[in-house]
């Protein structure tokens, strides 16, 4: 959210919150970003992750090498390995994960106000919405499930297994064990019944885990991609439900602290990206439609992203406003990596390197990552830059004098990308609130929607909080610097080694650490969560 201007005014985001008195137009309006979004970035909070067994929780989270699940293991007792092939020890090999078990049970709105939105491709209203029954076999199933540890695993155990069968062994036993932490969350949540979002939410995720517990993968995989692929897509409007039921919730129970309420929806929001990432891993290579490695790119250009974001951005500031800001690119890297790449040019005899806007280090930054979700950090920062920057500028002269600044770095170890605005900063009283998906959703929204003035360029609330957590996901960080009465400075950091890309899994009873700022300052120690 770079780029706000130097006067108090609550900030706004477009990554998806809705709060309408109107129905009818909360399902227009998110259908219009939803189209537009997706067309503009190509990324469907569509995800990746590993399986899991059932031993006590570690305090820290380390990636596991994991076996295929076999015949006789119980998901609420330990199981030993299955041997297999040095190769099969990875991220789709796992510990026996309770085969016995499985087949045993294979067989937007305020709240009070009726919402309406498509779930399983059919309209559906929210506001008398009661939980779902849940019969004794299957809340024993979620129970067990949810007492299981999660297993972060590295972006190069997922690059190192790209079979579809082999995922989906993964993501058969793995994704249970998530959702049905998730449900833990929710149910822990006091009065959550009566919140129609939050229970929308829970019945989401109670059919999820119902699916994929009684569906098998054989004698074809057709039945089983078929559940994620509906699974994958009702989640599609989870975070919207999720901040506007939590807002409702705090209106319920004003004592419910902000801090508290913000932890809680990062947690969720950010396991959850994990799982979507995961399954949208499997479905592209199930069906072939992002190439040979799914969603991740392993030579993912970070200042290509850029460019790509900015041209984007700018197409919707100026189709909104009328005005283009101008939008600088360069690119930096350490002597090392500089060397390092001229090498592989010259074995490979490729020595041209593309041209970056000052012309100097080309194709040297490259990394494994998942390009929709560093777009879509970009787009979000640069939404606000852009919208801001118009706002402070009178005309053409001064946004030339005025120009969005972004800097892509890198050394052996980390990639860094460094956005700047001069469109007067956050002003200090705002502070953390920035990242707060109860200041966006509570302060903006509505009013945003009766003026009828939300759009792609402003949109309606959680953008940089979900940003961040997209940053975190595999070990990076997100964070802001402001000027007030100058401009916002944003740094994003991300491991640029695969091996180092380890997924950060937010649960209930592990230690988990998100890594700041802090931590890339010079003499400063970082904090965990």
């Amino acid at each position: 959210m770079v780029g706000i201007a130097s006067q108090a005014k609550p900030l706004v985001f477009a990554a998806g919150t809705v709060l309408l008195e109107n129905p009818a137009v909360a399902l227009k309006l998110g259908e219009q970003v939803t189209r537009r979004r997706h067309s503009l970035w190509g990324f469907q909070a569509k995800e990746l992750h590993s399986m899991s067994r059932a031993t006590p929780k570690p305090h820290h989270q380390q990636p596991h090498s994991l076996v295929p699940p076999s015949i006789g293991a119980s998901p609420a007792s330990s199981s030993s390995s299955s041997s297999s092939s040095a190769r099969q020890n990875s991220l789709w090999s796992r510990s026996q994960a309770s085969r016995e078990h499985y087949l045993a049970h294979t067989a937007v709105a305020t709240a009070g106000v009726a919402a309406s939105t498509y779930s399983s491709g059919q309209r559906r209203c929210l506001g008398t919405q009661k939980p779902m029954d849940i019969d004794d076999n299957l809340r024993a199933d979620i129970d067990a499930f949810a007492t299981m540890e999660p297993h972060p695993c590295t972006l190069q155990d997922v690059l190192s297994c790209l079979e579809p069968c082999q995922s989906a062994q993964f993501i058969h036993t793995e994704m249970p064990i998530r959702i049905a932490e998730r449900i833990r969350w929710l149910e822990s949540l006091e009065s959550w019944q009566e919140i129609p979002q939050l229970v929308h939410v829970h019945d989401i995720h109670v059919r999820a885990f119902q699916k994929l517990r009684s569906t098998q993968r054989h004698p074809t995989l057709d039945k089983f991609t078929k559940v994620v692929k509906q699974i994958v897509d009702d989640q599609h409007e989870v975070v919207r439900y999720m901040a506007a039921g939590m807002h409702k919730l705090r209106q319920l129970k004003p004592e419910l602290d902000t801090t508290k309420v913000d932890e809680f929806l990062d947690a969720f929001l950010l396991n959850r990206f994990g799982s979507n990432v995961l399954m949208s891993q499997y479905l592209a290579l199930a069906k072939s439609s992002h190439g040979p490695t799914g969603v991740i790119d392993p030579h993912c250009d970070p200042a290509q992203v850029c460019r790509d974001s900015a041209t984007a951005v700018q197409d919707v500031c100026e189709e909104y406003t009328g005005r283009r800001p101008y939008i600088r690119i360069e690119t930096r890297v350490s002597r090392r990596v500089r060397e390092a790449s001229a090498m592989s040019a010259a074995e490979n005899k490729t020595g041209e390197v593309d041209g970056d806007s000052d012309g100097a280090d080309g194709d040297a930054i490259q990394f494994a990552y998942i390009p929709g979700a560093l777009k879509y950090i970009i787009c979000e920062i640069l939404k606000n830059s852009c919208r801001a920057t118009v706002e402070v500028c009178a005309d053409e002269q001064q946004l030339e004098a005025k120009p969005i600044r972004i800097v892509v770095c890198a050394d052996e170890h980390h990639i860094g990308i460094w956005m700047s605005d001069e469109a007067g900063g956050i002003p200090f009283q705002v502070g953390t609130q920035v990242w707060s998906y109860m200041y966006s959703t509570a302060k903006k929204v509505d009013s945003n929607v009766r003026r009828g003035a939300a759009n792609e360029l402003a949109g309606f609330g959680v953008g940089l909080p979900i940003s961040r957590l997209y940053a975190r996901y595999l070990g990076g960080s997100l964070d802001l610097i402001s000027l007030p009465g100058y401009g916002t400075h944003a740094y994003l950091f991300l491991p640029r080694l695969s091996s180092d890309q380890i997924e950060v899994v937010p649960d209930r009873d592990a230690h988990f650490a998100y890594h700041t700022l802090g931590d890339y300052a010079l003499g400063v120690v970082g904090h965990d969560a």
